[in-house]
């Protein structure tokens, strides 16, 4: 079957009261795609089409959200009597089914999934979009390492859509406010309700509120108390803050984010750590590039630099972004790294000297020459300019304020990433070493050994040079990560890693790339 003469389904990959999700190939663009044929059941013609005009309209609506925490909408139409809901494919699995699977999940690991939900949530909210059925079946664990909601600007309506004529509610009431089971409107608050008892659900295996019977978890929920959650560690406060019956005594979106980035900082190493994302695919590759402009593709393949918890400038919150396994940073990030490997995390060093493979020194001048074979690449959006060799790809990161360079000669890749901080760094040694302390006690390197991280001066201001060894798809990596701050105070991150093999033999890019970045 074709939907809009454009989309071809191929299999079902999920049914509910409110529809089907199905694997699709847009024939138009060559892509797999996802797509909800939306029904509504028991309710008149004259309902049912209201129902679909603000579907789409919501729907719609959501689709203009901007924020790698949520998914896609590519598209909207209506065939065969009801809305058909394109969206991008997330190869994944919900919180739901992973807590199904393998267990509730430590307290560090949900900190970091329920700060990218927040995160996506305020993004809605900023612009007047709830979601009102924010729950863990709608919580994806993305293969690539994000952690994306769904059904945003769809849940609202199916809720609303799901009063069955005999005026029962269809569907768990387990993550829905009290608010909302008293018949009183959605509101911003009412999400992070459902948030409290999702983050709940996640660290102790069922929601707060779950009874043996549906009437009886509603009246759960409308009178009891929640019990305070018996594995919840750092995360307690920031549940039963969220769980507040009364919506203005509610703990407010801001502080429950600060909340869940400390306990995700602070949380211990456990090498029992079950991790909800595994290895991360490749990213598809982008078109040519001028070497004078910045790309607009996605990324041919590589690593983020870790930058510490800045925002962009567009405003997404940028949680720790780690270096990690063949990661595809084509698919948003906004994302914090959150899979964890089962070794047995090591204790954080302090810092020590490195070998002498850091390397400072003045931007060219007018004068200077370009080093042979290389070009200069600007970056407007940067604010820099840096040279690179001649066949390399510049690729713009869609969502993250990075781009990557990559080409012939090696098998290493440069990245430059920018943001505007959002907390103040206190020094660069300081921000890798906490970023090193979180990767660490979280498991997220395999075989990782740290080098040195070296203090120096780098553009007449201070800097830092984290250089570590880790394994990757079975073989042995070589990094260097330059992080430093520019006069106007914007933060930086230098980003070189090839095989430990060609190390010595590539390490000249890396001192070239240093020595040509200029902010400008």
């Amino acid at each position: 079957m074709q939907v809009s003469n454009r989309y071809r389904l191929i299999e079902p990959l999920g049914e509910g009261g409110m529809g089907v999700v199905w694997r699709a190939y847009d024939e138009l663009l060559d892509r797999t795609v996802a797509i909800k044929e939306v029904r509504y059941a028991g309710v008149g013609e004259a309902k049912r089409a209201e129902l679909n005009r603000r579907t789409i309209r919501e729907a719609r609506a959501a689709g203009r959200l901007d924020h790698p925490s949520v998914v896609v909408i590519h598209d909207v139409v209506e065939q065969d009597g009801r809305p058909w809901i394109v969206m991008q494919l997330v190869r994944s699995r919900s919180l739901a089914q992973v807590v199904r699977e393998e267990g509730p999940l430590r307290p560090g690991q949900v900190a970091m999934v329920g700060g990218r939900v927040l995160d996506a949530l305020r993004a809605a909210h900023a612009t007047g979009v709830l979601h009102r059925d924010v729950k863990p079946e709608n919580v994806l664990l993305a293969d690539d390492g994000r952690v994306v909601l769904t059904d945003f600007g769809i849940a609202s309506l199916e809720a609303e859509a799901g009063l069955t004529a005999s005026g029962g509610l269809v569907g768990t009431p387990a993550y829905m406010p009290p608010e909302r089971l008293n018949g009183e409107p959605a509101r911003p608050e009412s999400d992070l309700w459902s948030l409290g008892a999702t983050l709940y659900a996640a660290v102790e295996g069922e929601p707060p509120f779950k009874r043996d019977s549906w009437a009886a978890t509603v009246a759960a929920v409308l009178r009891d108390e929640p019990e305070p959650p018996a594995r919840g560690g750092t995360l307690t406060p920031v549940i039963m803050g969220l769980l507040r019956r009364d919506p203005g005594r509610r703990m407010p979106a801001e502080e429950a984010a600060r909340l869940l980035h400390e306990a995700a900082i602070n949380a211990p190493g456990d090498p029992r750590q079950a991790t909800a994302m595994q290895g991360m695919r490749p990213a598809p590759a982008g078109g040519p590039v001028h070497p004078t402009s910045e790309a607009q593709a996605y990324p041919t393949a590589g690593e983020r630099p870790a930058a510490v918890r800045e925002r962009s400038r567009r405003g997404r919150t940028l949680w720790v972004t780690l270096p990690a396994v063949a990661v595809a940073v084509a698919v948003g990030t906004g994302g914090t790294l959150l899979y964890t490997s089962r070794t047995t995390p090591t204790p954080t060093p302090t810092p020590t000297a490195a070998p002498s493979t850091s390397t400072s020194g003045p931007a060219p001048t007018p004068a200077q020459t370009l080093p042979a074979g290389w070009r200069t690449f600007t970056s407007p959006a940067g604010r820099f300019s840096i040279a690179i060799p001649e066949g390399w790809r510049a690729t713009k990161h869609p969502t993250r304020d990075s781009i990557s360079f990559k080409g012939p000669g090696s098998p290493g890749m440069m990245i430059v990433e920018w943001t505007t901080p959002e907390v103040s760094w206190k020094s660069p040694e300081q921000a890798w070493l906490a970023l090193e302390k979180e990767i660490l006690a979280k498991g997220e390197f395999q075989g990782y050994t740290r080098i040195g991280i070296t203090l120096l001066r780098y553009r007449g201001r201070a800097a830092a040079d984290w250089e570590f060894t880790r394994i990757r798809d079975k073989q042995l990596i070589h990094v260097i990560n330059r992080g430093f701050h520019t006069a106007d105070g914007r933060p930086f991150a230098l980003y070189w890693d090839t095989t430990d093999a060609r190390w010595a033999q590539d390490k000249h890019y890396f001192t070239k790339f240093a020595r040509t970045f200029k902010s400008l």
